[in-house]
């Protein structure tokens, strides 16, 4: 089930709102709910918007119930992303694709040993025997099936349509064409799982050498396997840029059997930069899309770049690659014109907030005056909250990106001067107004003191209140 644009706003803010129990509770409900194969509820957008808000909490996450499902995909789960982005990328298959993969794999007739041997592993978890066997049946006969069905879809333009159709595209089509790659290395993945745990942090000696056997090991069976090992190593870890250091490792390694495998290890520092221009690329286009902005989505995309970006330039600069030190340095200026852009969009995003109308003869005012008549919407104002939380980290994240220091710092400078500007307005229009209209004043005031929180220091912030709980008793 799909949603649009509309309904995911709506879910994303509903399931914002959850306590954390209750979001637990409901984050293993409809997990239970997908794997019973229900299909009445938009199940990976509501898990996708938990699984981020339960994580942000630092909530645990609810142990997931073992079913053929999730045995065949643990493998590859180091390859699956979130969403797709741009191009099919070697190693990265969305979990978009991963539900239409399991039901082509269920449903089609020449893979029916695969859908028999599910069933059959299904059976012998719920009742608690061995599962071993089991398992390497279901990747055996889901290799050989997938094969049968690819194969035929290569040659045949009604089967592929067919595939493409339960597939829901030719994107997810690629996805399934890689499926089929991995499933002949299941064993060497397995392996890689077993020396690195998930979100691993960095990688001791003992491990750099446990996965350059797994390489050499997966390389003697499929060199195209051993490059898909390596990417696996990158989505393993907390911080993927930490994979660089078991490049170089390989890299320059006296091993003679590595020889053979220069090609392959070439493919590791190049996906990793891959990632890092791709953001720059997203980052870019983000801020010529004005009517798109989204400044919480900016902050948080510009700090991972940054992180990023900081995580590949220490392993080279430690390494001496200057190659890849200046790499990193193109990119950071393709990032650092976009985050001047979002600085400015946000600086829009403050003026969208703060509504001015022309002052009349009476006013105290000599020029424009709030208009607190006239609220800005809740969009508005959450846009311009999260304009502010930029804006304050103008200065650090243009120091991180190489960004002009000189701008962010005039922008953030102009920011501040124009909320407190706003706010001692109000304060004016608080002391003049009265009834009703001293009462919207107030609250236009506490909503900027709000969206201001991050720019202005507390003790100015202070001061106006105090002054604004003056005007509101002057008669």
């Amino acid at each position: 089930m799909a949603l649009s644009e509309r309904k995911r706003e709506q879910l994303t803010a509903f399931l914002g709102g959850l306590p954390t129990a209750t979001a637990v509770k409901l984050f293993a409900a409809i997990e239970a709910d997908r794997a019973s194969g229900g299909d009445h509820l938009p199940h990976n957008e509501i898990l996708n918007g938990l699984r981020k808000r339960l994580l942000d909490r630092g909530a645990v996450l609810p142990s997931r119930r073992a079913d053929a499902r999730r045995l065949f995909f643990t493998p590859f789960e180091d390859f699956f992303v979130g969403e797709r982005q741009g191009r099919k990328r070697p190693g990265v298959i969305p979990r978009a694709s991963l539900a239409p993969i399991w039901r082509l794999m269920m449903r089609e007739t020449a893979l029916s040993e695969a859908a028999f041997a599910a069933a059959s592993l299904d059976e012998a978890i719920r009742a608690g025997r061995d599962t071993d066997d089991l398992e390497r049946a279901l990747f055996i006969a889901a290799e050989a099936g997938l094969g049968r069905v690819l194969d035929a879809a290569m040659v045949e333009s009604g089967a592929r349509a067919h595939i493409g159709d339960m597939l829901g595209g030719e994107a997810a089509f690629a996805d399934l064409q890689e499926l089929r790659r991995l499933l002949a290395g299941v064993e060497h993945f397995k392996q890689m799982q077993r020396i690195l745990p998930a979100g691993a942090g960095a990688s001791s000696e003992d491990d750099l050498y446990a996965l350059r056997s797994a390489f050499l090991s997966a390389h003697d069976q499929s060199p195209k396997l051993a490059a898909f090992l390596l990417l696996a190593v990158k989505g393993r870890l907390e911080k993927p840029w930490r994979a660089l250091a078991f490049y170089y490792h390989l890299a320059r390694s006296a091993d003679e059997r590595l020889e053979a495998a220069r090609d392959e290890i070439a493919a590791l520092p190049e996906a990793l930069f891959e990632d890092l221009e791709a953001m720059a690329r997203g980052l870019e286009r983000d801020g010529l899309a004005a009517e798109k902005f989204d400044a919480q989505a900016g902050r948080l995309r510009v700090g991972w770049f940054a992180d990023y970006a900081d995580g590949l330039a220490r392993q080279a600069e430690k390494a001496g690659d200057n190659v890849s030190v200046n790499r990193i340095e193109a990119c950071r200026e393709v990032a650092a014109e976009a985050f001047e852009r979002f600085c400015e969009l946000a600086l829009g995003a403050l003026r969208e907030a703060t509504p001015a109308r022309q002052s009349g003869g009476s006013s105290f005012l000599m020029a424009q005056r709030p208009d607190y008549a006239a609220p800005p919407s809740p969009r508005a104002v959450e846009q311009a909250k999260e304009g502010a939380m930029l804006i304050a980290s103008a200065t650090s994240f243009a120091d991180r990106l190489g960004a002009a220091a000189d701008l962010a710092a005039d922008i953030a400078r102009e920011a501040r001067e124009k909320m407190s500007t706003f706010a001692n307005d109000l304060v004016t229009e608080i002391r003049a107004a009265e009834g009703a209209e001293r009462k919207a004043a107030e609250r236009m005031l506490d909503q900027t003191l709000d969206i201001a929180e991050p720019l202005l220091d507390r003790e100015e912030a202070g001061l106006i209140r105090d002054r604004a709980k003056a005007a509101a008793v002057a008669v």
